[in-house]
């Protein structure tokens, strides 16, 4: 359900605004000798609701028309907005299988760069201070790198396996919060 609510964020808010806007006109409207303070509410809301049919009730001609027209457009669209948010990856065993492998692979390409440099001698030019934090950092991402995938894999297993998962999972999510610490600190060190 989460993930559903996080994927949708804007059809809610446009749920819970459309609510808002019923229960708003569903006010009684204040007698001409009722409350002040209900008068006040009355109109606060209205206001706060941007309720137009309200506010206008039939003096704008085909405001049914038009937010016909609107909503229909912004619904066939809706997919394809939808799905755009993360795309799981062919193989894949589900989701956070999908992003692990992401950041994985992200991890391993600024590791394979940083070797090539290392080894060309591009990086750091002449400095042996920042040489030896340049090591330092390659060496704990690595390391960062080489658990995260290792805790990775056990994941799948479980997960290929039917086994309980969540301790794994906790332990992935743990791994590549230390791996993505580990290359801010290492880019960090390369700037």
């Amino acid at each position: 359900m989460l993930e559903f609510i996080v994927h949708h964020q804007l059809w809610i808010a446009v749920a819970l605004y459309w609510t808002l806007s019923a229960a708003v006109s569903a006010l009684p409207e204040p007698a001409g000798n009722g409350s002040p303070v209900y008068l006040w509410l009355y109109r606060f809301s209205h206001t706060i609701a941007g309720n137009l049919t309200t506010a206008f009730g039939s003096r704008i001609p085909g405001l049914k028309i038009l937010g016909f027209l609107v909503v229909v457009p912004l619904l066939m669209v809706s997919p394809t907005a939808c799905s755009a948010h993360l795309t799981v990856h062919p193989g894949a065993l589900n989701a956070t299988d999908s992003a692990a492998y992401d950041a994985l692979l992200i991890a391993e390409t600024t590791i394979d760069q940083a070797r090539q440099d290392l080894q060309a001698g591009q990086f750091p030019s002449g400095n042996m201070v920042k040489k030896a934090a340049f090591q330092a950092a390659l060496g704990t991402l690595v390391r960062s790198y080489n658990v995260a995938r290792a805790s990775w894999l056990t994941y799948r297993g479980a997960l290929a396996a039917n086994q309980p998962s969540q301790a794994y999972f906790d332990q992935l999510t743990q791994n590549l919060s230390d791996l993505t610490d580990a290359i801010r600190k290492f880019e960090g060190v390369t700037q």
